[in-house]
């Protein structure tokens, strides 16, 4: 075998270009240093043609090949941008593809040595927002659904605080109330009110006519506060929460609650 991988290593670039595209195979380019270095160069048009080859091979049907695409790591905006091109839009299926956990998993809380430092942790430049800005906007495509796997992307951006992409999934549609509202009980448990509140809240940007004063109109939460969500705040002796949650969203604790808060 090691003969043969060294007789594989030793064809042109172009023929190990296209036996990948026959074979469709994700593990050689996992075989040995050498293949791994010519495979990792390969530009954005022909790992385009990788994945349309991967998606043909399987047969899967059209309204979920983007789907399966973006669960590839080597999907980049470039690669997708090759992709449409080789496409006709006018074939490509008008379904909401999945949005993959992939760009979500590998997200870390900053080690910080004081809250105050969290203020900035996060930017809009950091990944994945590059890429999700992009599917949102693309014309190519339908906008992914952002509550896909029982809305891990929210409840992961929650987890580690990542503010601008909390801010972002919640603009495009994300719902706070998925598993059981598990966002705004992790936001609670890191005792955060700005966060509990923007998750449950809706913020109106727009501003009124006249001189130059800002008017915020009242609109409708996203949520509805729940005991569960007051329990869990006095658990976790948020009492900024608490009162939040009791006096301006006018949240009744029940009995075990009571007791609690005694």
């Amino acid at each position: 075998m090691i003969d043969g991988m060294y007789t594989l290593t030793m064809l042109p670039v172009e023929l190990l270009y296209e036996i990948q595209l026959f074979a469709t195979s994700h593990t050689l380019p996992q075989t040995c240093n050498t293949l791994h270095r010519i495979f990792a160069s390969t530009p954005p048009s022909y790992r385009a043609q990788y994945l349309i080859a991967c998606t043909d091979s399987s047969r899967i049907p059209k309204d979920v090949v983007l789907t399966k695409m973006l669960r590839y790591p080597i999907c980049t905006q470039d690669v997708l941008d090759a992709y449409f091109r080789r496409r006709d839009p006018c074939t490509e299926p008008r379904s909401a593809p999945e949005l993959p956990r992939r760009l979500f998993r590998a997200l870390a809380a900053p080690q910080l040595t004081s809250e105050s430092e969290l203020i900035g942790a996060w930017s809009d430049r950091d990944p994945p927002l590059p890429l999700l800005r992009y599917l949102y906007a693309c014309p190519h495509m339908c906008p992914p659904n952002v509550n896909s796997h029982d809305g891990y992307a929210l409840t992961k951006a929650v987890q580690v605080r990542f503010i601008p992409l909390v801010r972002f999934l919640l603009d495009h549609g994300a719902t706070p109330t998925c598993k059981s509202n598990l966002p705004i009980i992790i936001a609670i448990h890191r005792k955060d009110l700005g966060l509990v509140r923007m998750l449950v809240e809706r913020m109106d940007t727009g501003t009124s006519k006249g001189k130059g004063d800002r008017k915020r109109r009242k609109l409708e939460d996203r949520v509805v506060v729940t005991p569960q969500m007051l329990k869990a705040a006095v658990k976790c002796r948020a009492q900024d929460i608490v009162e939040y949650l009791t006096r301006e969203k006018g949240c009744i604790p029940d009995m075990q609650t009571l007791l609690l808060m005694r």
